[in-house]
């Protein structure tokens, strides 16, 4: 606060030792900070210059403390009104940026970032520059974050900004990944599993989105991720006694910096996104995806599982689901319900998304586990 005031560490002592004392001579001060006599004077006619002190009544040579609220207030509220006037000022800049991106077209709302270095930069810069909400879709490999793991995470999820995160399953397989989610989950996250995640993404605050290439390479400390086509599992995994390195975001050690001329496709590389209908996709898929997700949460036994979803498919669904499980093909459900082979196909896809499943086998299973049917 004091160097934001214009005080350097000696005049910030200086004041302190005088807001304890009623008043005191240079001498008097210099004795309690261990200065000369002549530095002491310098520094009490430095502070009187600011309106941080004052002469005593009737003496030249007897100083005392000006009230903090009177002798700061002031050089607050200007450092205030200089920081509010920047931020007008980066407001302005920032909506001719994308008005002038929108006029040149939708190609100026896409950015390319390669190399590890400087993707684990942009994912930091983004997660400390939201101000109300994170989203982000996690899957392995790691390729976003220094290898130390995501503990800016941490520090922005106390500043008060909401996280909402979904994971592959896969990921809870992988023991050093389930130790961060559940210091994360501890911290504030919420979190959610879905049997697949498509892409790796995070958005900050609904105007900036990351979304790291499919191609990435995996870090060399990486775990193998488990088969994503593997069957649903409810239970928690298991959780190592030491903290990893890793996390969800983890990134290689080193990497070429932004802006390399080295080929895209030799190392990681991601894309921002800004304001525009592609954005606003990547948040509608967002949505979709963790409307269909389970639930993430802190076992009894501090592990980090999943919970059963209480949502049951409308009823129109399970119609057609109790079609399927007889047996007929999807032109026979389309004929008995009505509509167009299309439709049901739709349909389907669409309610083993709802179950968080890959398939139209594992979809049976889970209507079962749940008792849909």
């Amino acid at each position: 606060m004091f160097e934001t005031a214009g005080l350097d560490s000696v005049e910030v002592r200086a004041y302190r030792s005088l807001v304890r004392m009623s008043e005191a001579t240079p001498s008097q001060l210099a004795r309690s900070l261990g200065l000369s006599g002549r530095d002491a004077a310098v520094l009490l006619d430095t502070l009187e210059a600011k309106g941080l002190v004052s002469r005593a009544e009737g003496s030249a040579h007897r100083f005392r403390a000006s009230p903090p609220d009177l002798a700061l207030g002031p050089v607050l509220l200007s450092r205030q009104q200089e920081l509010q006037a920047a931020q007008s000022v980066i407001e302005k800049l920032t909506e001719e940026y994308r008005s002038e991106a929108r006029r040149r077209g939708s190609g100026e709302t896409v950015e390319t970032v390669t190399g590890a270095q400087a993707m684990a930069r942009t994912f930091e810069q983004l997660q400390r520059g939201a101000r109300d909400e994170i989203l982000a879709l996690c899957k392995p490999p790691n390729v976003a974050v220094p290898s130390r793991g995501n503990d800016t995470e941490l520090e922005v999820l106390a500043s008060g900004v909401r996280y909402r995160v979904v994971y592959e399953r896969s990921t809870l397989e992988v023991p050093p990944e389930v130790y961060r989610i559940r210091e994360f989950v501890g911290r504030g996250e919420q979190a959610r599993v879905s049997a697949e995640v498509p892409v790796k993404m995070v958005v900050a605050d609904r105007e900036l989105a990351m979304l790291v290439s499919p191609s990435a390479p995996a870090s060399s400390v990486d775990s193998p991720p488990a088969d994503p086509s593997a069957g649903p599992s409810a239970q928690p995994s298991a959780v190592p006694s030491a903290e990893p390195p890793g996390g969800p975001w983890a990134a290689p050690s080193a990497g070429p910096s932004a802006g390399s001329s080295a080929d895209p496709s030799a190392g990681p590389s991601a894309v921002l996104v800004r304001p525009g209908a592609l954005l606003d996709a990547l948040v509608a898929f967002f949505e979709s995806l963790w409307n269909g997700a389970s639930p993430l949460v802190l076992t009894e036994d501090g592990l980090a599982g999943e919970t059963e979803c209480d949502r049951t498919p409308p009823p129109e669904d399970l119609l057609l689901l109790s079609l399927l499980l007889t047996g007929l093909t999807d032109a026979a459900v389309a004929g008995q319900l009505g509509t167009s082979l299309r439709t049901v196909q739709r349909r389907i896809r669409d309610l083993i998304e709802f179950a968080g499943v890959q398939t139209r086998m594992q979809l049976a299973w889970e209507a079962a586990r749940r008792g849909w049917l």
